[in-house]
């Protein structure tokens, strides 16, 4: 039997749960002896995580010794209390930590084989008293789970920051790709970018609006619910047949502003199509001669395209570098990229705008406005893929962060940003 008392280990969901990790595990192809761990450990592994757990007041047989004072152990570490806020009712992240957790009882079960936890002798793994006085014992479990967890302690407060900014579905997003990276110094590198996002993002979000509605006279433009009572002018059919067949149920479709009515509204916001470098040189910082702005290049880039995203009514974007990928059209998209990309070397300018053009010319977009948006380390980019661009785009600009490039701006508007500031994003924002 399991070690937790609100977990119905007959139920199916929780078999389901438990085969579900399984295969997670298989197709990882992890290193864990699932021979050497019953189905009830599983499913403790995730319900500890996902459920407020009960654990019970002791094992309740000799075999599952081991395993409850492994739980027992855990629930008494700072390290559970931060992954608990993350993996609370999160399916995602309750299922990477049963991994994780899995993972540290695996390598707890082989060092024991091996000899090498102190204090342990031959049975004592069955003994709960005995492992519990085990200090060296406890130690160990606590080693391995650090090791296995890694470092988390402010991926909450980062979920909660973006959440606040982009909302929970964003937040959520990358609480749950965060906490999935195994590596530390990766992790935390990944975290200061988005800490840095949403610093930037939070000063100038006031700034950025939602575009303009305007109103065009006699063209209805499609059928919407009415907003307010001079909307009655523009009922549609079905809304004067509901007045003639019930009209307590208009009355109430009135009250509760459900009437269908023609809609006279056009969405003059622009439509733009951007493309961004994440080639290796735009993760470092702008150095002006003076000093060094420790924002990277493709963070400032990104907040670019988010405040962009807000701001208008369609956007596409990809990411490039030696490769063109694949677009992009809202910001959890585009977040979720953020943390995904590799910083590579190389620039493809030519092979980015080159997909730009196609797209505009298969998927009609001549009147979006292109934004390339790169430090401008390439020194082969044609001239004539960029008069092409000219050609498929209502409007093509050029961002250079913190570099130069003189075939583009030669061949297209270009504006220059030396700084990978707050101030530089508003006054960017303000000229595309």
């Amino acid at each position: 039997m399991g070690a937790l008392l609100n977990v119905d280990y007959s139920d199916e969901l929780t078999r389901l749960r438990a085969q579900e990790i399984i295969r997670y595990i298989q197709r990882l192809g992890l290193p864990i002896k699932l021979n050497k761990i019953s189905f009830e450990y599983i499913a403790d592994s995730f319900y500890i995580h996902y459920r407020t757990p009960i654990l019970s007041s002791g094992p309740s047989s000799e075999e599952g010794a081991l395993w409850y004072t492994f739980l027992k152990s855990y629930l008494s570490t700072d390290i559970y209390q931060e992954v608990s806020k993350l993996s609370r009712y999160n399916y995602t992240i309750s299922r990477s930590a049963s991994v994780k957790l899995l993972r540290a009882y695996n390598s707890l079960l082989s060092r024991i084989e091996r000899g090498t936890v102190q204090g342990m002798r031959e049975g004592d793994e069955r003994n709960v008293q005995r492992l519990m006085n085990n200090q060296a014992l406890r130690q160990e479990i606590t080693n391995l789970l650090r090791f296995y967890m890694g470092n988390i302690k402010n991926l909450d407060k980062i979920r909660k920051n973006i959440s606040k900014i982009l909302g929970d579905d964003v937040g959520k997003e990358v609480a749950d790709l965060l906490f999935d990276v195994d590596i530390d110094p990766y992790r935390a590198r990944l975290a200061k970018i988005l800490e840095s996002l949403v610093r930037i993002l939070s000063k100038i979000d006031p700034y950025v609006d939602e575009g303009g509605i305007v109103e065009r006279i006699g063209i209805p433009s499609g059928v919407r619910n009415l907003r307010s009572f001079s909307d009655l002018t523009r009922v549609t059919n079905l809304s004067k047949a509901i007045y003639l067949a019930s009209p307590s149920l208009f009355a109430y479709k009135l009250a509760t502003k459900s009437l269908s009515v023609r809609d006279y509204s056009l969405d003059t916001r622009e439509k733009i199509y951007l493309l961004v470098d994440k080639s290796g040189s735009m993760f470092y910082s702008v150095y002006d001669g003076f000093a060094m702005d420790m924002t990277q290049k493709i963070t400032w880039a990104t907040a670019l395209a988010v405040a962009l995203m807000k701001h208008s009514r369609k956007v596409i974007l990809r990411f490039f570098d030696q490769m063109v990928y694949p677009q992009l059209t809202n910001v959890k998209e585009v977040i979720k990229a953020l943390l995904k990309v590799l910083p590579l070397g190389g620039t493809d300018i030519t092979s980015a705008v080159h997909t730009a053009v196609m797209d505009s010319k298969t998927a009609g977009l001549r009147n979006y406005k292109l934004i390339i948006i790169t430090d401008g380390e390439d020194d082969f980019v044609s001239p004539e893929i960029l008069r092409q661009a000219r050609e498929a785009f209502k409007e093509v600009k050029t961002l250079l962060i913190g570099g130069s490039n003189s075939v583009i701006e030669s061949e297209l508007p270009t504006i220059r940003v030396d700084s990978t500031d707050v101030e530089s994003l508003k006054q960017v924002l303000r000229n595309i």
